[in-house]
């Protein structure tokens, strides 16, 4: 059940601390009008979407792999870099309180890398965290009293110790709570969805090696970037996973009535997809990948709301194909039609 404070949140934008009443008009925040209307998810989904929003600052080429909240009435993204050479980093955007300031919001490389980065505010001890992967275990975190500043992040923590059966081993976490436990979703790169949990009084700390295997299908129909959110209004949770198809990357979604439960396919094929080059309105790209569903709220239950869906991704021009780590990935916007 999604309790009352976690619905009035989204009207509480964060002062990089504890909420406050927003004091700056922002135009992806809904207005508290709107707000009485609920909606529920579409069985299908149509999309426009924006051209590419920023180009990668000199020294680099690709900016990838985003996390988004709104918080005090701004844009809070982070996301990977990857330079010239093929080597990955981590950076964050300057605030920014529309899409169309992407383009100038300042590029800030990170001191640590935290490639594959999942952003929240985590309300019960009122510290932010970012959780990543490829650091001194196969997950983990950093916190922060200020998300805004790249480099104002404590020390790493493990998030994760176990391992799965595949070549790049656990990728991709996210996580999400609800008021008993928080949960770590990731992927493989092997066609495997896990899920591992803890009570909620215990975060932030390592969920340890254990682990359940919650979803399994082809390499392709499960492949990675999966991320899981709570739905305003409904007693729903979403997952989404990006997916190789013949025509690019896409995503498929999920439904379950608990994170602890099963989750049912929804718009779950490449001619129906969540999001792809089938729905996405897109002409720069093919790909829609490694998205992050905009959250007016950016505490730990990751609310989504249906009447407002926005979708940050990655795209590139599929006409320049160098190697993997060269792809000239750029930030996309899709909203719900």
């Amino acid at each position: 059940m999604v309790h009352l404070a976690a619905l009035l949140l989204p009207l509480l934008p964060l002062a990089y601390g504890r909420p406050v009443q927003n004091a700056a008009a922002n135009s992806t925040v809904t207005p508290l009008a709107e707000r009485a209307t609920t909606c529920a998810l579409p069985s299908t989904y149509k999309w426009t979407s924006t051209g590419p929003l920023a180009s990668p600052k000199s020294g680099w080429v690709s900016l990838k792999d985003f996390t988004s909240v709104v918080s005090n009435g701004q844009h809070i993204v982070y996301g990977s870099f990857v330079d010239t050479n093929g080597n990955y980093g981590s950076m964050n955007f300057g605030p920014f309180s529309d899409w169309s300031q992407m383009a100038s919001a300042s590029q800030n490389k990170m001191n640590t890398g935290t490639v594959a980065p999942s952003l929240f505010y985590f309300a019960p001890k009122n510290i932010w965290v970012n959780a990543y992967e490829w650091c001194s275990s196969p997950f983990c975190y950093v916190t922060s009293s200020d998300p805004t500043n790249a480099n104002g992040w404590s020390s790493p923590q493990p998030l994760f110790t176990g391992s799965v059966g595949s070549g790049t081993g656990p990728i991709d976490p996210t996580l999400i709570g609800d008021s008993q436990n928080m949960y770590l979703f990731f992927a493989g790169d092997n066609g495997h969805i896990y899920r591992a949990s803890m009570p909620i009084g215990n975060f932030p700390s390592s969920f340890g090696s254990n682990y359940q295997t919650i979803l399994s299908d082809s390499t392709n129909n499960l492949f990675e970037a999966v991320e899981v959110y709570s739905v305003q209004g409904q007693n729903q949770y979403l997952m989404i996973v990006e997916c190789i198809g013949a025509n690019g990357r896409y995503f498929r979604s999920f439904t379950a009535t608990s994170l602890g439960g099963t989750w049912t396919p929804q718009a779950s094929t490449e001619s129906a997809p969540f999001a792809g080059k089938a729905n996405s309105g897109a002409t720069w790209t093919n790909d829609i990948s490694s998205g992050d569903l905009v959250r007016t709220n950016p505490d730990q239950t990751k609310t989504i709301d249906p009447c407002n869906l926005q979708l940050l991704y990655q795209g590139r021009d599929p006409n320049v194909n160098p190697s993997y780590n060269l792809l000239p990935y750029r930030p996309g916007v899709l909203t719900l039609a």
